[in-house]
Formats: C-alpha cells, sequence, structure tokens
C-alpha cells in the first residue's frame, strides 16, 4: 500500500506560499513561513505531523482496546509538540506529547497495556523513532 501527497512553494522562504495536497484529495491546505513559525492562521507541516500521529494512535488505541477486551468506545485525543531552533540553523521537534481520555474505560492497568499495544501498531509512532512521543490515556 503507498499513500502520496505533494507541496507546491512559490517564492522565497520568508516570503512564499505553499500548498499541500494529500493524494486522496482530501485536503488542500495554505502554508508560509508565519504559519509555521509565528502566529499565522494557515496550515504547517508541523501540525500535519502532529494530526497525523493523533490520528494514527488514536485509532490504534482503539484497535488495541477491541482487542484487549471486545469493547468498542469512543477516545478523545489532544496533543502538541515543541518545534525548538537548532544548531544547524533550521528546527527541530524533540517531544511531541498525547493525552488519550477513553469512555467507559476504568481500570489504568488495562489503558497502560492498550496504549503499548497500540504504539507498537502505529506506523507514526514506528516513522518517529528519533523523536520524543510521551503518551498518556486516562479514563474520561
Amino acid at each position: 500500500m503507498k499513500r502520496d501527497a505533494s507541496v507546491t512553494w512559490t517564492g522565497s522562504a520568508r516570503e512564499g506560499t505553499g500548498i499541500f495536497r494529500v493524494g486522496s484529495g482530501a485536503i488542500t491546505a495554505p502554508f508560509t513561513y508565519n504559519s509555521r513559525f509565528r502566529d499565522g492562521s494557515q496550515t504547517n507541516p508541523e501540525e500535519l505531523l502532529l494530526s497525523a500521529l493523533a490520528g494514527c494512535l488514536t485509532m490504534a488505541m482503539a484497535a488495541a482496546l477491541r482487542e484487549q477486551d471486545g469493547t468498542d468506545g469512543w477516545i478523545e485525543t489532544s496533543a502538541e509538540l515543541d518545534l525548538v531552533p537548532h544548531e544547524s540553523g533550521g528546527y527541530r521537534i524533540p517531544t511531541m506529547r498525547l493525552e488519550l481520555a477513553v469512555a467507559g474505560a476504568t481500570n489504568q492497568d488495562d489503558l497502560e497495556l492498550a496504549l503499548q499495544r497500540a504504539m507498537d501498531m502505529c506506523p507514526i509512532c514506528n516513522a518517529l523513532g528519533g523523536t520524543d512521543i510521551q503518551v498518556t490515556a486516562r479514563p474520561s
């Protein structure tokens, strides 16, 4: 299975504009320097990466919970990352933090087991091996 995406950029890094396009056509989104490194109102690669991780891990958690006790549930995930300057002159993402609120969960030990299984199953978690991904799961 392959997935694809494309980006078009016009202009300089600081004053140009770009457009993300996912292969399915479901998302086409503009971005700029300001949307990445200031408070722009458009998206940026970091938000898209964080959304991909949150979506993937949430779905994997649903699968892990189903595998563990046969139940389906409701999960709400919040996520944030740190974008920090790097000595290379660019930036890096040392840490991503996610919190999963799981409806109907009563046993924290079972949640932790399901979370570990979910992280093992999540291809985005596996792709981000150089980043500290901190995840907590709690009953909602």
